[in-house]
């Protein structure tokens, strides 16, 4: 999936139904609210072309961001479609933040579950994956913009006792329990574990930043997993040793463009723009700006999609909670902890002289969505097919 958001000119409504986006927060029925989440044309908020996607957070909508999901669907992209997996997924993004930035719940992911079920990717707050029914992780920041991965997997360390206690840990087994994933040890209150570098590394404002992430799944039987970022080409983090699946029909098959902010999390907006977005089954990069830009819905781009499911890794409204709890905050334990429990992870080797090229080598960029001129990794163009069929 490749998306520069040049198609903005239509409009809202036209540019999402051309688009690969299947699930949108801050929309209903193909509109969108534009406090939430809308297109931007002004030439100093883009990052290249003429258009961008803008997460305002305004004080109509309660300071609430917004989100948009890419799911790589086996026919048209729409919410509920069957789903063509992967072992591996890289998603970049060009990112930019507003000066007085200082809060997101969640930011980019990467996630997946079988082939049909679509679903049981959303309504997993608190609860222990078991192996089978989804995996995802998200590159998220705290309050002083230090970038971390808040993860679900089989063997995360959980919450018991103190809060996690009587009814409202009850509540939460019960409703584990309903989706598949009892608490086998007892009551158990889970929110994603925090996998941080030991040095910080911060996302700066008001400046375009490159931000890609990788996700890659384990050998079934084997803890082999890993999830790696990288901010402007530079590794950032990898975590390994990671066992997010028990079975191959597990796979990944999403990734989530999010600033989720809840209605209360915070007191003013914080705003961010996006642009310049790939999904791929190779090494992205950072690249550089095309020379020729393209529209999202032109020759050569991903294709249409519909559905407005809310993108949050929640249920299907913004009133279900979503799949952990905050970013912010230190010490202590809980859903809005920092500090918590949670495995911390070193700050991980190279990721490898040879994935280094992907959708950004020689000859060509990745910084717009142009395809068939050189450089265009072949694992954009895979996931680019798979759009186009709806044209068609």
């Amino acid at each position: 999936m490749c998306e520069d958001f040049e198609g903005g000119a239509a409009g809202w409504e036209a540019w999402f139904a051309d688009s690969a986006w299947t699930e949108c927060a801050g929309c209903s029925n193909g509109v969108n609210n534009p406090e939430r989440i809308r297109l931007e044309n002004d030439p100093s908020l883009v990052h290249d072309g003429e258009w961008a996607l803008h997460t305002p957070g305004g004080e109509g909508a309660g300071f609430q961001g917004g989100t948009l999901r890419f799911a790589s669907c086996a026919g048209a992209p729409q919410s509920g479609c069957d789903l063509i997996g992967y072992d591996r997924l890289y998603f970049r993004a060009w990112v930019r933040l507003a000066a007085d930035h200082d809060y997101v719940h969640h930011f980019l992911g990467l996630g997946g579950t079988e082939p049909d079920a679509y679903w049981n990717a959303n309504g997993n707050a608190g609860c222990r994956p078991q192996g089978d029914r989804w995996a995802g992780t998200r590159v998220d920041l705290n309050s002083d913009h230090e970038l971390f991965f808040y993860t679900y997997h089989p063997d995360m360390n959980c919450d018991s006792g103190g809060y996690c206690s009587g009814d409202y840990a009850q509540g939460i087994c019960d409703g584990c329990a309903g989706i598949g994933m009892p608490c086998n040890d007892g009551p158990e209150c889970c929110w994603g574990n925090h996998f941080s570098p030991d040095v910080p590394v911060v996302l700066p404002t008001e400046t375009w930043t490159c931000l890609e992430m990788s996700m890659e799944l384990n050998t079934p039987g084997i803890a082999d997993g890993s999830m790696t970022f990288w901010v402007d080409d530079e590794l950032g983090h990898e975590a390994t040793g990671i066992r997010w699946r028990d079975g191959s029909d597990l796979q990944l098959n999403r990734a989530m463009l999010e600033h989720f902010i809840d209605p209360g999390d915070t007191d003013h907006p914080n705003e961010a723009w996006f642009d310049d977005v790939v999904v791929s089954t190779e090494r992205i990069g950072c690249g550089a700006p095309p020379s020729e830009g393209t529209t999202s819905g032109g020759e050569g781009s991903s294709g249409g999609g519909d559905g407005d499911g809310d993108g949050d890794g929640d249920g299907g409204d913004d009133t279900t909670p979503d799949t952990g709890g905050g970013a912010s905050g230190t010490g202590g334990s809980g859903p809005d902890s920092a500090g918590g429990s949670g495995p911390a992870s070193g700050s991980g080797g190279s990721s490898g002289g040879d994935e280094t090229g992907g959708a950004s080598a020689a000859g060509g960029s990745a910084g717009g969505c142009a395809v068939g001129r050189p450089g265009v990794g072949l694992g954009v163009l895979v996931l680019l097919v798979l759009g186009l069929r709806r044209r068609r």
